[in-house]
């Protein structure tokens, strides 16, 4: 009889042991460190169910806007790291936020799972405003123009810095918490233009509230065939940023827990339905696919783009 209440007795600890060990059991928070309806969010919430289907669990949207996106970096940088807490950013921003001011986090230090969108800066105005960049430059040379971005050092803001320092313009940057409300700003001609990335404007283009007039880019995008950029206009000495939109862990991850996330995320963005999706959403970001150890790559030469602008960051 001990023997079998023995042998119970194990498989029943065995049972709870294997319970324990399973990951994910319980929902993921992927944080989103801009408010609702930026390109940030609309990625955020159009990857999720697709994350949820590989995973077989409840995925979390949580906003954290503020300070640049170093509010939600932070939060995500200092929680536990059960892999129960992710972070979906566009890197570069957090590396700029790094040279610009004490943080509470350091951008290579997280845990990378994966990337999946690369998207550009665009230059964006009200339909009643300079119709070529051209003429917009030379209004910014003549008097000050007020220009929206999402904070100064995210990738679009950043790119705005270094257009007006290549070009002498003078610029009074407006912040704001999301791509939307920045938009929304401009189509209601409360500013005269703004920095932002691509899959922000497509919905208020595509209704004329916007016009784009510059894309930060070196060729031509698919879905802006008819908007020009820096090079073909004759700035050939204007930087050309981008922003690399991937998922990443708190220091520390457990790696099995990393490896897991990381097989779903990568699935998750190979799903044809996804794909679709994106479409669907108008996403005007260009679609890639990094795994952990390529997403920390790239990263890692950002890191350098950072570094070499580091006197105009600070």
């Amino acid at each position: 009889m001990y023997v079998v209440v023995s042998l119970i007795m194990c498989a029943v600890n065995g049972t709870a042991t294997q319970a324990k060990d399973t990951f994910p059991s319980k929902a993921i928070n992927i944080i989103v460190p801009f408010v609702p309806g930026g390109a940030m969010d609309i990625a955020a919430r159009t990857i999720a169910p697709f994350i949820s289907k590989y995973l077989n669990t409840s995925v979390i949207i949580n906003n954290l806007p503020g300070a640049g996106g170093a509010i939600g970096f932070t939060k995500a940088y200092k929680t536990n790291p059960d892999g129960y807490t992710l972070l979906i950013w566009n890197t570069l921003t957090p590396l700029t936020e790094e040279y610009r001011r004490e943080v509470g986090y350091k951008t290579l230090n997280y845990t990378f799972l994966c990337a999946f969108s690369v998207d550009n800066p665009i230059l964006v105005v009200h339909p009643e405003g300079n119709k070529n960049f051209g003429d917009f430059v030379k209004q910014a040379k003549a008097q000050s123009i007020n220009i929206g971005t999402t904070g100064q050092y995210t990738v679009a803001g950043f790119e705005g810095i270094l257009m007006a320092a290549e070009l002498g313009m003078k610029i009074n940057w407006v912040a704001y918490g999301g791509g939307a409300e920045s938009l929304i700003a401009l189509a209601g001609k409360h500013i005269d233009a703004v920095m932002t990335l691509t899959s922000s404007v497509t919905a208020l283009t595509k209704a004329g509230k916007i016009i784009p007039i510059l894309i930060f880019a070196n060729k031509r995008s698919i879905k802006y065939p008819n908007i020009p950029t820096p090079g073909e206009l004759g700035f050939n000495n204007m930087p050309i940023l981008y922003g690399l939109t991937g998922i990443v862990g708190p220091p520390g991850m457990d790696k099995g827990k990393a490896k897991i996330l990381e097989e779903a995320l990568l699935k998750a963005v190979k799903d044809p339905d996804y794909i679709a999706l994106t479409e669907k959403v108008n996403s005007a970001a260009e679609p890639v696919v990094l795994s952990a150890a390529a997403y920390r790559q790239q990263t890692t030469q950002l890191a350098h783009v950072a570094e070499k602008y580091k006197t105009i960051i600070k």
